[in-house]
């Protein structure tokens, strides 16, 4: 075989699609990718799409004014529901209060029926009326208990804001001057309220005519 048919052969052994240096790129281990996130360029604005909302200020006198009206009807209507649960809440209050009281008054009651159910054949009148004081007492507690105290100024000073004088009483003495000489009807205040005053007569003293 001549040297020309040689080369011929080698030729047509080594594919048609292979380039010049295949062979030693194929030996060679696949390089690495290139990191994407090195390679993808910035895109424009981004950061402005995440940032946070613009501010009333920025927004111009007529954002700002919106922002500031919106935040008026927001505080007033926190306000009204303040409002709606505290009126509520003396409401329970005092309906508690109430019905604790009227507890109390009712066993009061049940005395004084229990009084006023005692047949009259075998009773005296001492034993009725040893029981109306009994009862008598009995209420005089409860409203104790709850703050009501009397207002009985047999002897003390008059006082038109805690008395009501029905009458004078002459008196030759000048020190009983103005001073309560009897009361007619016992008065009650509760705390600093006055739920109605005494009413009682009252010494005056007039100076005999020389």
């Amino acid at each position: 075989m001549g040297t020309k048919d040689l080369e011929q052969e080698m030729e047509s052994a080594v594919p048609e699609d292979a380039a010049p240096g295949d062979a030693g790129d194929a030996a060679e281990p696949d390089a690495p990718e290139p990191d994407a996130a090195e390679e993808a360029p910035e895109t424009p604005g981004h950061v402005d799409e995440v940032g946070p909302p613009e501010s009333a200020e920025d927004l111009g006198p007529e954002g700002e004014l919106a922002a500031l009206q919106d935040r008026h009807l927001r505080l007033a209507a926190e306000f009204d529901n303040f409002r709606r649960r505290t009126r509520g809440e003396l409401s329970d209050a005092g309906e508690r209060a109430r019905a604790e009281l009227a507890g109390k008054l009712l066993e009061t009651m049940d005395d004084l029926q229990r009084v006023a159910d005692t047949p009259l054949e075998g009773t005296t009148t001492e034993a009725l009326h040893e029981g109306i004081g009994l009862v008598a007492r009995k209420f005089a507690k409860v409203l104790s208990d709850n703050g009501v105290e009397p207002v009985n100024p047999v002897g003390e000073r008059f006082d038109p804001n805690l008395h009501d004088a029905l009458m004078m009483t002459p008196t030759d003495d000048p020190e009983q001057d103005e001073l309560v000489s009897h009361v007619v009807l016992i008065g009650y205040r509760l705390g600093d309220r006055l739920l109605r005053p005494a009413r009682v007569t009252v010494y005056r003293h007039e100076a005999e005519a020389s």
